[in-house]
């Protein structure tokens, strides 16, 4: 059988309380969020999104890393483990494993990426992990759901979990695994996976970073250090859960009956009565200026999976050509909602912050991604929001201890 992907049992640090220093990925933490959780000197906010101007705030992260070690914030875990991380609540839950995925394999194409990755936060995120040496936050990757793999888990899951304890409306529970016949079962089951990047695709790209700079003047990339492992969660693609990254125009740069003439070129456009949700993909909820609109796709004659996704299809002929937002990454005129699930909500960007127009979109499928990541495609930037997110701190993958 061709080997898809290699995965690897990790010895990283633990934290002796996860529920007072774990914390949401860095990119998704606000300013209110991050003051709160550095008042709290254990909290890996320290860590991930220090204190500081310029080089200095890679300095800070190196000390902060070095802090924890030294009070026992985090505890090394010698034993080669594999682990099950769960996240439940009454509205959703889902589960998948934290490990090492092949960096080669990522260079080499065989763990699959559906997004560019931008020069700025790479930059950052190269320069945090070069001078902390070591990954705090997961890369979230799926794999088409198997039967065997999802055994395994159940079988790991029936031990008492080593983390139990609730946060952001949400139980965390973490399993270990340290069984040698349980971690080589896990091994060969993932040689005729293929896995997809989801979430995380800087954290990816600057692993491949640092791992590159440790290669330099090394002949042999046989040699087993924990740098040639991304820190990953790998879960099953039935237990993902999209919600959609809306968009919202500040100004709409024209008046509102030359604007809805021009999307009439491309929706069909009904106005209602009160905020709502799409109910399908090729539908989008408006609310332009506090008012309601209903738009469906009028020409369903797709060139690529890609360019039948709500975003690209309200990029290349919206925002683009009648909003004039060539790059919605630089453009001032444009920011991005995820995570908001009631179009009451949605409609306050509007009527209470001031701004034109929300693009409330349908979410993305995730078979959709996989295809389109197969095909060597790229997503529009910003088009997919995971819920809810996966907790950074809970394993810290140390990149030069073997």
């Amino acid at each position: 059988m061709h080997i898809m992907v290699k995965i690897s049992p990790l010895k990283p640090y633990l934290p002796k309380k996860p529920e007072g220093f774990t914390s949401n990925p860095y990119d998704v933490i606000g300013n209110e969020e991050e003051k709160k959780l550095k008042l709290n000197p254990n909290s890996l906010i320290h860590l991930i999104l220090p204190d500081g101007n310029g080089e200095e705030i890679y300095d800070n992260a190196a000390k902060a890393y070095q802090r924890y070690k030294d009070e026992g914030v985090i505890i090394k875990e010698n034993q080669p483990s594999i682990f099950v991380y769960r996240q439940e609540s009454k509205i959703f839950s889902h589960q998948g494993l934290i490990m090492g995925l092949s960096l080669k394999d990522y260079e080499a194409g065989k763990i699959v990426k559906h997004e560019h990755t931008r020069d700025k936060p790479l930059k950052d995120r190269t320069n945090h992990i070069i001078s902390t040496n070591v990954a705090a936050g997961l890369v979230w990757s799926v794999f088409s759901a198997n039967k065997k793999i999802k055994k395994t888990i159940e079988k790991i899951k029936k031990k008492d979990p080593i983390f139990n304890f609730s946060k952001n409306d949400y139980k965390h529970i973490l399993w270990q695994e340290t069984d040698t016949n349980i971690i080589e079962n896990l091994t060969q089951l993932f040689k005729n996976e293929k896995v997809y990047i989801a979430d995380g695709h800087h954290r990816a790209a600057s692993a491949a970073e640092y791992r590159k700079k440790q290669l330099s003047g090394i002949d042999e990339e046989e040699i087993e250090k924990p740098w040639q492992y991304l820190l990953s969660y790998v879960a099953s693609d039935d237990q993902i859960r999209i919600l959609p990254y809306n968009r919202v125009i500040k100004k709409l740069p024209m008046n509102i009956e030359d604007f809805l003439k021009k999307l009439e070129e491309i929706y069909e456009i009904k106005q209602k009565d009160s905020a709502f949700d799409p109910e399908r993909k090729n539908q989008i909820a408006m609310c332009l200026k506090g008012k309601w609109y209903e738009l469906n796709v009028k020409d369903m004659d797709f060139k690529s999976k890609r360019d039948s996704l709500d975003v690209a299809i309200l990029q290349d002929k919206v925002l683009n050509p009648i909003l004039g937002i060539s790059d919605p990454r630089a453009d001032e005129n444009i920011f991005f909602v995820g995570g908001v699930k009631n179009p009451l909500d949605m409609e306050k960007y509007i009527t209470e912050k001031g701004n034109d127009i929300f693009f409330n979109l349908y979410p993305v499928n995730i078979k959709d991604l996989e295809t389109i990541a197969d095909l060597g495609g790229v997503m529009p930037p910003k088009s997919t929001w995971f819920d809810p997110k996966v907790l950074s701190g809970l394993i810290l993958h140390d990149l030069q201890k073997k």
